[in-house]
């Protein structure tokens, strides 16, 4: 799944929700992370200092046993290295170089929380964008081939499909609504896609037959139903009550609406 950029002057990351600008971050940081909980990714610049390999930056920042990774830029894809580090929290360390410049990212989460915060920060660390096509200039390992920067293959988005036979739908499912054939009407709707996507067009297209029958009581309960079934499952205390305040604004516009 991609997320929506976000810019760190001409660097860009993939941030998904939950995670939010790191404001306590040292200046040095080109660009930081946090979440609610003590898990950050911290972005900085260094320089290779003579360094002949990549895993040698690893190496000297305590690293254990490095392995490649992948950064998934807009519009490339660039070979770097991870590893874990030694540090009161767990941390791994992840390095890409270009022109001789190192982007040094180090994720920190506790170990107890490692499985919730550490795949979301991983993933921003690797949609790493630096606004440029990278210039590999040392090899990651000793002995092997500087690395080549691939194109990042552009791919249909089933996530745009989805979207479009919702939406070519959508007077089809008010009209079943409207007739009272809501097990029809829910049904056509989950079988393009019973995730979020579904659950949004659901309660869009229940708001939309209320306002046309505002006064179906049973009208009103399905859509109260799909109002609260249209968001994802929160990762983080901040997105839970996001989503309950959505969904409490969408549910008092629905009474708004109904006539008795």
């Amino acid at each position: 799944m991609t997320y929506p950029r976000r810019w760190f002057g001409r660097l860009s990351l993939e941030v998904p929700p939950g995670l939010f600008a790191d404001d306590e971050a040292p200046e040095a940081c080109v660009a930081a992370l946090t979440a609610v909980a003590p898990a950050t990714l911290r972005i900085r610049m260094i320089e290779l200092a003579g360094a002949a390999d990549l895993s040698e930056i690893l190496r000297r920042a305590g690293g254990g046993p490095p392995h490649q990774v992948l950064a998934r830029g807009e519009a490339y894809v660039w070979p770097g290295l991870s590893a874990g580090m030694e540090g009161a929290d767990r941390q791994t360390g992840y390095a890409f170089e270009s022109d001789g410049q190192v982007w040094y990212g180090t994720l920190c989460v506790p170990d107890d929380l490692w499985n919730d915060y550490a795949p979301f920060l991983e993933g921003a660390m690797l949609s790493l964008d630096i606004g440029r096509r990278p210039v590999p200039t040392v090899p990651l390992f000793a002995g092997s081939a500087v690395p080549v920067i691939s194109e990042r293959a552009v791919l249909p988005d089933p996530v745009d499909w989805i979207r479009q036979r919702l939406a070519e739908m959508a007077e089809e499912t008010v009209r079943l609504i409207l007739d009272l054939r809501f097990e029809e009407a829910e049904a056509a709707v989950r079988r393009i896609d019973s995730d979020i996507y579904g659950a949004n067009a659901l309660a869009d297209a229940y708001e939309a037959a209320l306002q046309r029958n505002p006064s179906g009581p049973t009208l009103l309960d399905r859509a109260i139903f799909w109002a609260h079934s249209a968001y994802p499952e929160p990762h983080t205390a901040i997105e839970a009550e996001d989503y309950r305040a959505g969904a409490a604004a969408r549910v008092a516009r629905l009474r708004g609406i109904f006539r008795a």
